[in-house]
């Protein structure tokens, strides 16, 4: 990943949630030394659980050791003044939020047969209603700006079978489908961003631990580096390069760069390019 760090975040305030550990913190370390200032928010303080290893003063470590610039915050994106809390602390700090990323999920065990209720609901809360109430409370200072960038997350569990994970991964790709549609006048870019395949991070590791569901083996999963690419990509896209996609890593490199895309073809096997034509 360190040969493509060339500043393309330069002065950016952006907000990534669930930066902890797993995508959020690769993305994070990505855009700290893309030029951005990191805001790294999440709940994990302290490291309770050594199959969940990471906290958001960690990442916040990682990335000033690297020689950029990080803040944490702690927020719960199941609660919506826990979010609200953190905009405020933000915008206070910076004046703005250039960049969102609405990156905190949770994949809670079972089916949907025999899963319990409260695990379906809390996945929707956190899943959608979270995203949503992150982008809500971003938009104000966006809209105060005339202009910002919103990353929303996707699956690929919303195109795989169908799964209750996949429901909330769906939900989430209409929703920031529609919002492009309203923010298109607003000078704000909204984006879904879908890995190709399942990628190895530490909450996908324990949430196989409790039985969820998932159709590949543990040595077919992929590494982060396309994935991180194409979150950092998309931060850089405006209302007039690009807003209301739903991408793969695979097609977002291929859209944006071109001899990136053709690094990681070769790296990748080649289930992670099929379908992309040259």
């Amino acid at each position: 990943m360190a040969a493509t760090m060339t500043g393309r975040l330069q002065g950016k305030v952006a907000v990534i949630t669930g930066a902890s550990r797993g995508l959020g913190r690769y993305c994070a370390l990505a855009y700290g030394a893309e030029g951005a200032t990191v805001v790294v928010a999440a709940r994990t303080e302290t490291e309770t659980n050594p199959n969940l290893p990471g906290t958001i003063h960690e990442t916040v470590r990682e990335i000033e050791a690297a020689g950029g610039k990080a803040f944490a915050v702690t927020c719960n994106v199941a609660d919506a003044e826990s979010i609200e809390a953190m905009t405020r602390t933000v915008v206070d700090r910076y004046g703005r939020i250039d960049v969102l990323m609405t990156n905190a999920a949770i994949q809670t065990p079972g089916f949907i047969t025999d899963m319990q209720p409260k695990h379906w609901e809390l996945e929707f809360r956190v899943n959608v209603h979270g995203t949503f109430h992150c982008i809500r409370s971003a938009l104000p200072t966006m809209l105060e700006h005339g202009s910002g960038n919103i990353i929303t997350i996707s699956s690929i569990a919303a195109h795989n079978g169908g799964s209750h994970y996949g429901a909330t991964k769906r939900a989430v790709e209409s929703m920031s489908i529609g919002l492009a549609n309203e923010l298109r006048d607003k000078g704000i870019a909204v984006n879904c961003l879908r890995p190709v395949a399942a990628i190895e991070t530490p909450g996908l590791m324990f949430g196989r631990s409790l039985g969820s569901r998932s159709g590949q083996a543990f040595s077919q999963l992929a590494g982060p580096e396309s994935y991180v690419e194409a979150a950092v990509l998309l931060a850089t896209q405006t209302i007039e390069t690009c807003t209301g996609a739903v991408m793969t890593d695979a097609e977002t490199v291929h859209r944006f760069d071109r001899q990136a895309f053709e690094r990681f073809k070769a790296a990748n096997p080649p289930s992670w390019s099929e379908g992309i034509a040259n």
